[in-house]
């Protein structure tokens, strides 16, 4: 079991096509805490997840920014170390699932930063931890 969640980055797929299309990074939120958990502990699954003060770093030329309250079908692995409840050691994991990606609020100029992203039909595909750490040390 895990009590703690701290979440480095999301990497972000086309939904279709599955071509990577960058990093989403964001600001610890306990709402978000709460669903990973969920999933981790329980493979149960949130309705939603309202991410908030969410940066994306592209890594595709064919990465369109989507519009305020448009809904798009994302891939995504969610790479994030998970606190053991017991021994606190912290443990790295992927949660490879998908769902439907949908800015609530955008506020900046820049076409990169979103104030809240919101994640529905959540359909988790993987969950795989590390208790000695990543296999590829170069994925952090």
């Amino acid at each position: 079991m895990f009590d703690k969640v701290e979440i480095p980055h999301i990497d972000i797929y086309d939904g279709e096509t599955n071509e990577y299309y960058g990093k989403s990074i964001f600001h610890d939120n306990t709402d978000v805490e709460i669903g990973l958990l969920q999933i981790v502990n329980y493979k149960g699954i949130p309705k939603s997840m309202l991410f908030q003060n969410v940066t994306f770093l592209p890594a595709s030329n064919n990465y369109v920014p989507p519009a305020v309250f448009e809904k798009t079908r994302r891939n995504a692995i969610v790479r994030a170390a998970l606190r053991d409840t017991n021994s606190h050691l912290w443990v790295p994991a992927d949660i490879h699932m998908n769902f439907d990606s949908q800015v609530r609020g955008k506020l900046s100029g820049d076409k990169y930063s979103f104030n809240s992203v919101e994640y529905t039909d959540i359909i988790v595909e993987d969950i795989k931890t590390f208790p000695q750490g990543r296999p590829d040390a170069t994925q952090k």
